[in-house]
């Protein structure tokens, strides 16, 4: 399906307007980092919009909150975004407005019989500074979001009001005003970290950059995976947030990246970047490829990958589920692109990312690696964590086994026959380590370490063995895939059974349905040849992110989007289900 023009209009309480390539964007909130702000007021009237800043390391990330000025006073404003301009105009009057586009780190903006207060945040900064270097553009440094915003007129004029208090600016007002006896004007605000570029907005104007961030959006969804006619506007939303969730390589950084969000959760975690490259395999090959080796960039030397990276530092305090032996095997099979230097190139990193965790993760050298926090499992507060860590846990120990089985496909491709011999050897290993353990007859449960005490709690977790298919017994997959059935809501599947004591609506991995866990569960059913139950998730949880949106999670007894909504996992898991089920709609 090939769209030319769409029709993009989404609402800003929930998405961010922002485009790809860039660091900037504007919300309808000053502080992304509360959690409330996502519940989406439904307000016709907005007081003003924020431009804020997502690169990594900011002690804020608001740079300005910025209202509609008629006759020199602040105006609500209505507001509409696309994919290439932002518009916000007076409530009673259409014709008297604003508009803003991007063009990586400057903001385009054009005006119509109304003007524009900047107002900066100062409160609680030492050092936010402003002057006008040659008394016609102002220089705003934003100390504590670490950028500085040069206000600079095309066609209007820059006025600046500060009050200075020892060595900062108390207050930081910048009106952007059409020039005397004109109706209209157009600005620039040009964000930059370290010094200004001159001229760097020569030859382009407002309509060339709102046109070509609408055509590179429009080029972007011609090339995303495909759906029913059904979720035509649900594809292009999906599209959007992906696309606008894009930073271009800059600091730690080394690669195009796409953050979870540009609300709060805005960088990216080592298992979350892995759901967006399947996403990109089949169109966009490269950037997916780019999406799986951005952590092994920053490979530690004794072969862990860091538990996030963002363009101003990286963490290694905790560490993420060994998905990418799956994900590696799952983009092989979406594309060809993949080929025999490429996963020379990945041999290695993996094999030690591998080694790893059967190393460093087995304090009580039973053969079975454990978990040392939730985090680490990416089921931050899940109910196999509630009595302690560290959990021994049986989705661990089959992602290993997965990993341990690409290994030996690798090096078979490679002609490593050793090496081959020796992965296939470990997984099997693991295999009936992981079976010995963890079943019971009816599940796998996970242990504590040592004690192999079972945790409260009943999660979606323990089925995910399921990854293994034909690996497990006939018997165990049966009542696996009977298992998966009791956390199946009218919305897909709970990540905590909802009659568990342990159950919250807002749980976060204590209920919620989540991304992730639908796809991992779904290739697991598909995988033991669950195909009809496999179906059924996948219908349901697409039109879940219909009717809800790109959530991070949702409710699982309502369908209600929570957290932050507008995640870039759940556009790509939803466009992964979705394609599934256009393939199926026309099937031989």
């Amino acid at each position: 399906m090939t769209v030319t023009d769409p029709d993009l209009n989404f609402d800003l309480e929930i998405v961010p307007f922002s485009r790809r390539g860039s660091f900037l964007a504007f919300s309808l909130y000053a502080h992304a980092n509360q959690q409330q702000v996502y519940q989406a007021s439904g307000a016709q009237v907005h007081e003003a919009v924020y431009l804020r800043a997502v690169h990594g390391g900011a002690g804020r990330s608001t740079l300005l909150k910025i209202s509609l000025l008629h006759d020199g006073q602040p105006i609500p404003c209505r507001v509409r975004a696309s994919a290439g301009r932002l518009r916000i105009e007076a409530p009673d009057q259409a014709d008297r407005y604003a508009e803003f586009c991007l063009d990586e780190e400057t903001v385009w903006l054009r005006t119509a019989d109304v003007g524009l207060r900047c107002v900066a945040f100062t409160d609680d900064s030492p050092f936010e500074t402003a002057f006008s270097p040659d008394g016609v553009r102002v220089t705003v440094n934003c100390y504590l979001a670490g950028i500085k915003l040069d206000f600079v007129p095309s066609t209007g004029v820059v006025v600046l009001d500060t009050t200075w208090l020892g060595s900062r600016a108390e207050h930081i007002t910048v009106d952007l005003l059409p020039a005397p006896n004109s109706a209209t004007a157009e600005h620039r605000i040009e964000g930059y970290t370290s010094t200004a570029k001159p001229d760097q907005a020569a030859g382009a104007n407002f309509d060339s950059v709102s046109a070509a961030a609408a055509a590179d959006y429009r080029m972007w969804l011609n090339t995303t995976l495909t759906t029913p006619t059904r979720y035509a506007d649900t594809r292009a939303l999906a599209a959007y947030i992906c696309w606008s969730c894009v930073v271009r390589p800059r600091g730690l950084l080394l690669r195009p990246a796409m953050f979870m969000s540009k609300n709060w959760m805005a960088r990216i975690w080592n298992w979350d970047n892995c759901f967006n490259a399947l996403a990109l395999a089949e169109q966009n090959p490269q950037m997916a490829w780019d999406q799986l080796l951005i952590f092994f960039d920053h490979q530690a030397d004794d072969g862990a990958l860091p538990d996030h990276v963002i363009d101003s530092s990286r963490s290694y305090r905790f560490y993420k589920p060994p998905v990418h032996g799956w994900t590696i095997r799952r983009l092989m099979q979406r594309t060809h692109w993949i080929d025999e230097e490429r996963l020379r190139a990945i041999y290695d990193p993996l094999c030690r990312w591998t080694t790893w965790w059967l190393t460093f993760r087995d304090d009580d050298h039973d053969g079975i690696p454990q978990y040392n926090h939730g985090n680490e499992s990416g089921w931050d507060n899940g109910t196999i964590f509630a009595d302690g860590v560290p959990v021994e846990s049986p989705d661990l120990a089959a992602y290993l086994i997965i990993q341990m089985d690409v290994l030996a496909e690798i090096a078979a491709r490679l002609g490593r026959p050793d090496d081959q011999a020796r992965w296939a050897e470990r997984a099997d290993g693991l295999l009936a380590l992981l079976i010995a353990h963890f079943w019971d007859g009816e599940q796998f449960r996970a242990r504590r370490n040592r004690t192999h005490e079972i945790p409260a709690g009943d999660a979606l977790i323990n089925y995910m063995p399921l990854l293994l298919g034909k690996r497990l017994p006939t018997t165990v997959r049966t009542v696996l895939i009977a298992g998966v059935e009791r956390f199946l809501t009218p919305f897909g599947v709970a990540t905590e059974i909802p009659a568990s004591p342990l159950y919250s609506p807002d749980g976060y991995w204590r209920g919620p349905i989540w991304a992730p866990s639908t796809l991992l569960i779904v290739d697991g059913l598909l995988s033991c040849g669950a195909d009809e139950l496999a179906h059924t998730i996948m219908r349901r949880f697409c039109d879940l992110v219909a009717h809800s949106g790109m959530a991070e999670n949702f409710d699982a007894l309502t369908g209600a989007g929570l957290r932050d909504r507008a995640y870039t996992w759940t556009a790509s898991v939803f466009l992964l289900l979705a394609q599934q089920l256009e393939a199926e709609t026309h099937a031989p």
